[in-house]
C-alpha cells in the first residue's frame, strides 16, 4: 500500500507499506459465507513520515515497538453471511484491547492516521460464494464485491468480468464522480479462482483531486513469488505517462556491442560480488559485476543457494524473501545483475543481520552470441524484420523524413538498432498504458506486471524510436543477440561489502571512466597516438605561452630562455604545472607567478631533453579481465620494489577503444608507496575501464634540443 500527495509539480510519498501476509481459514467456521480468516503478517515495513511512525518487523524495538507487538499477532476477519461478505467483514486485531488502548493514548488524530495501517489487514481475499456459485462466470457478468479495504467509499460500482481462462476469472472496476468540487476516481483489477474463491492478484487505485492538489492511494495484492511489484510501489515518485519527455534531439554517437559469434566474451571471471543496503534499511541488495562491454548486453542470470555467513564462516539462519531480481544488463559499459532480499520474521532479524559478514551464492549465467548485420532500409519499410521471437518494424510516418522504429524483444533473442551515422534527430514514443490514462506510470507498470505481462510482451514494443532524418539511409545496422541456454554455466561466488570489494583490485570497477558517448575521431586518434610529437610552444590567446607534455617527459625535458624580457623588473621564467593525471605543462610567468599574459614582447630559447622520448606499447587489457593491464614489458625496465606509485601517472598512457584515457585503480594507502603494492598478481595494473591500448614512455640515450621563439601580440 502507498499514499501519494501532489501539489502542482511537487509531490511526496505519504504512508507506505509492504508486507507478507499469511491467510488461514478458521476450521471451526460453519460455512464459507461466515468464514473466519486468520491474517498474520510474517514481514512488515510501514512508514508514515507525517505521523513519524515506522514499524519494522526486522527491528521491533524502535519507536513503533508498541504497535509492532500488536500488529505481529495479526487480525481476525469475520464475515457476516451477506452476499457482500467481502465488504462487511469485521477486522479485529487479535490484540484488540491493546489496539484500542493504544489509540486512546494517541488522541483523536491517531485513528485517522492509523487507518492506512489497518487497511492492510482488512482485505478479505475470499470472493463470496454467492458471487460465483449460481452460474459459470462469463465475460460481461458483474460482481458486487464491496469495499475491499474498508476505505469508507460510497456508491460502489460493480466489478465487470473481462476474461475467463479455466478457473481464473479477471474482473475490473472503473468509476468517477464529482462531489463538492472534488473529483473522485477509482480503478481496480483483480483475478480469482472461481472454484475456491481465493483472490490471486488485485490492484486498486483511488484518487481525489481538487485543482492542482491530488491524493492517490494504491493497494496491491499478489503472490509473494511475484517479482518487482512491491518495489514499484515502494519506490514510486508518482510520474505520469504525460510527464515523459517528447522532444527530439540530435542522434548521439554511442558505442555498439562488438561481434561475439562464439559467445566467448568472459562474463563470470570475478570471484566476488557486492552486498549492500538497498531501497530500505533492511533491504539486502546483491550485485555481481560480470564484466565490461561497449554497447548493449543482456542475458539471464539466476541466483541460487544464497547463504548468509558470519565472520567465523557459520551460516546465519534467517529466512529471506526474494522480492526483486535483475538479469545481466549493461549500464554505462558495466554489465551487472542482482537480487533484492528482505528478512522474514519478527524481532530477531536485526540481531542476526548485525552478525552478517559475507554472503555466498551460486550464479547460473547464460552466454550470449552477438553479431551485426546490415539490412536494407527499403526492405525494412516493406516488412518487419524477425530474429526468432524478436521483431523490428520500420514505418514511414506522414511527415517527410519521419519514421517510427519499433523493437520487440522476447524469448532468447534480441535486436538492437545501431543509429550511429544517421543524419537527423531522435525521440521516443510515449508507452501506451494498459489502464485508464489518469493512472500514473508506476500504476500502469504494476497493472502490466500483474495482469498483462504475456499480452504486453506479445502486443507492445520494448522500445519505440521516432526518427526525423535529413536523408533516407541505404541500410540499418542491427545487432543480434541470442542466449545460448545449452551453454549455461554456474559459479559459486562470495558477496562482500563495497569497501572490501573495491580493496580487491582484481575485481572490475563499479563505475566506468567513460561517459559512453564516443568521439567520432577516436579511432583515427588511436592509430596516431603512439607516434611521439616533439614538445613545442602553444598559445591560446597570442598573449600567453606554454609547453604541454606528458608528466614523465617533464622529468627529462626542460625549456631554457636565451633571450627573454623582464616583468616587474625581474626576468620571466618557465613554471611547471602538473595536473596529477599524467599531463603537465611549462607555463611562462613572472617570477612571482602572478602574471601569465604579456604584450608586445619577444622570447627565444630551446627545449632540452636528456634523450629522445618514444612510446613503447605494452599491449592491452587482459582478454578475460579487460580492466587489468599486463605491465610486464615496462616492469622489466625498472625495479618495482624501489619505483614509486606516482610513476604510473607519469609514464603510462592507457585508453579504451574510444580513445578515453583510463586511470589506475590503487589501494587507499598507495600514495608514496612502492609500485609493487599497486599491482595485481605482481604484474597487472587495475584501471577504471576496459583497456584497449597501453604504452609507457621510454627515453633514448641521444639528447634532443628543440628551438623555439615567440612574439606576443600588442595591447588591443
Amino acid at each position: 500500500m502507498s499514499t501519494l500527495y501532489a501539489h502542482g509539480d511537487s509531490q511526496q510519498v505519504g504512508a507506505r507499506a509492504r508486507a507478507l501476509i499469511k491467510y488461514q481459514v478458521d476450521s471451526a467456521s460453519s460455512n464459507a459465507e461466515t468464514a473466519s480468516l486468520s491474517v498474520t503478517p510474517t514481514m512488515l515495513q510501514y512508514q508514515d513520515p507525517a505521523y513519524r511512525l515506522n514499524i519494522n518487523s526486522f527491528d521491533d524495538a524502535g519507536r513503533g515497538a508498541a504497535l509492532a507487538k500488536i500488529v505481529r499477532q495479526g487480525v481476525q476477519l469475520i464475515g457476516d453471511g451477506k452476499e457482500v461478505a467481502t465488504s462487511q467483514s469485521l477486522a479485529r486485531f487479535k490484540a484488540q484491547d491493546e489496539w484500542e488502548a493504544y489509540l486512546a493514548k494517541q488522541g483523536k488524530e491517531a485513528r485517522r492516521a492509523l487507518a492506512p495501517l489497518k487497511s492492510l489487514f482488512a482485505l478479505n481475499p475470499l470472493i463470496p460464494l454467492a458471487q460465483r456459485a449460481d452460474n459459470a462466470p462469463r465475460v460481461g457478468d458483474t460482481l458486487r464485491l464491496g469495499d475491499f479495504f474498508q476505505t469508507g467509499a460510497s456508491e460502489l460500482a460493480p466489478w465487470r468480468i473481462t476474461a475467463v481462462e479455466g478457473q481464473g476469472v479477471t474482473a475490473s472496476l472503473e468509476q468517477s464522480s464529482v462531489r463538492q468540487g472534488i473529483e473522485f476516481r477509482r480503478f481496480g483489477q483483480l483475478r480469482f479462482d472461481s472454484e475456491t474463491g481465493w483472490l490471486d492478484s488485485l490492484l486498486l487505485v483511488e484518487r481525489q483531486q481538487k485543482g492542482d492538489r491530488r491524493q492517490t492511494r494504491r493497494w496491491l495484492l499478489a503472490p509473494k513469488s511475484t517479482l518487482y511489484v512491491s518495489d514499484l510501489l515502494w519506490q514510486d515518485e508518482g510520474d505520469s505517462i504525460d510527464d515523459l519527455e517528447h522532444d527530439l534531439y540530435e542522434i548521439p554517437t554511442l558505442p555498439m556491442t562488438p561481434d561475439d559469434r562464439d559467445a566467448s566474451i568472459s562474463m563470470m571471471e570475478p570471484d566476488q560480488g557486492l552486498m549492500s543496503a538497498g531501497w530500505g534499511s533492511d533491504d539486502i541488495e546483491l550485485r555481481y559485476i560480470h564484466g565490461l562491454v561497449a554497447g548493449d548486453y543482456a542475458t539471464s542470470v539466476e541466483y541460487q543457494n544464497i547463504e548468509l555467513m558470519d565472520w567465523q564462516g557459520r551460516v546465519i539462519d534467517l529466512p529471506l524473501w526474494r522480492h526483486s531480481a535483475r538479469g545481466a544488463s549493461a549500464m554505462g559499459g558495466v554489465v551487472s545483475s542482482g537480487v533484492n532480499l528482505l528478512p522474514v520474521g519478527w524481532g530477531e532479524s536485526r540481531a542476526k543481520l548485525e552478525e552478517l559478514y559475507q554472503i555466498r551464492a551460486e550464479l547460473s549465467f547464460t552466454p550470449v552470441r552477438t553479431y551485426t548485420e546490415q539490412v536494407s532500409w527499403q526492405k525494412l519499410l516493406k516488412q518487419p524484420y524477425h530474429f526468432g521471437e524478436a521483431r523490428l518494424t520500420l514505418t514511414s510516418l506522414s511527415e517527410p523524413g519521419r519514421y517510427r522504429l519499433a523493437v520487440s524483444n522476447r524469448g532468447l533473442n534480441s535486436l538492437s538498432p545501431d543509429l550511429n551515422g544517421l543524419n537527423g534527430k531522435l525521440g521516443f514514443e510515449t508507452p501506451k498504458g494498459l489502464g485508464p490514462k489518469w493512472l500514473s506510470l508506476t500504476e500502469q507498470l504494476v497493472l502490466g506486471e500483474l495482469f498483462f505481462r504475456e499480452q504486453a510482451s506479445r502486443e507492445q514494443a520494448s522500445q519505440v524510436y521516432i526518427l526525423q532524418l535529413a536523408e533516407m539511409p541505404e541500410s540499418l545496422s542491427i545487432l543480434h543477440g541470442e542466449q545460448l541456454r545449452d551453454k549455461t554455466t554456474t559459479k559459486a561466488i562470495t558477496l562482500v561489502t563495497q569497501s572490501d570489494y573495491e580493496a580487491n583490485l582484481s575485481n572490475p570497477p563499479l563505475t566506468p571512466a567513460s561517459s559512453g558517448v564516443t568521439d567520432s575521431n577516436a579511432s583515427a586518434k588511436s592509430g596516431e597516438k603512439w607516434q611521439f610529437t616533439e614538445p613545442s610552444t602553444v598559445s591560446r590567446t597570442g598573449n600567453d605561452l606554454y609547453i604541454p607534455m606528458p608528466t614523465a617527459l617533464a622529468q627529462v625535458c626542460r625549456p631554457l630562455i636565451d633571450k627573454g624580457f623582464n616583468e616587474g623588473g625581474k626576468p620571466v621564467q618557465w613554471r611547471l604545472i602538473d595536473n596529477g593525471q599524467g599531463q603537465s605543462a611549462f607555463v611562462l610567468a613572472s617570477l612571482d607567478g602572478r602574471r601569465r599574459y604579456f604584450y608586445d614582447k619577444s622570447i627565444q630559447g630551446s627545449i632540452h631533453c636528456q634523450g629522445r622520448p618514444q612510446w613503447q606499447t605494452v599491449g592491452k587489457g587482459d582478454k578475460r579481465r579487460p580492466w587489468l593491464v599486463d605491465l610486464t614489458p615496462w616492469l622489466k625496465t625498472l625495479d618495482k620494489r624501489k619505483a614509486q606509485v606516482n610513476r604510473l601517472y607519469r609514464e603510462l598512457s592507457i585508453t579504451d577503444a574510444f580513445g578515453h584515457r583510463l586511470s589506475p585503480r590503487l589501494p587507499k594507502d598507495a600514495e608514496g608507496q612502492g609500485l609493487e603494492k599497486a599491482l595485481v598478481e605482481g604484474r597487472y595494473l587495475s584501471v577504471d575501464g576496459a583497456a584497449s591500448s597501453a604504452a609507457y614512455l621510454a627515453i633514448g640515450d641521444e639528447p634532443l634540443t628543440i628551438p623555439y621563439q615567440f612574439t606576443f601580440k600588442p595591447l588591443p
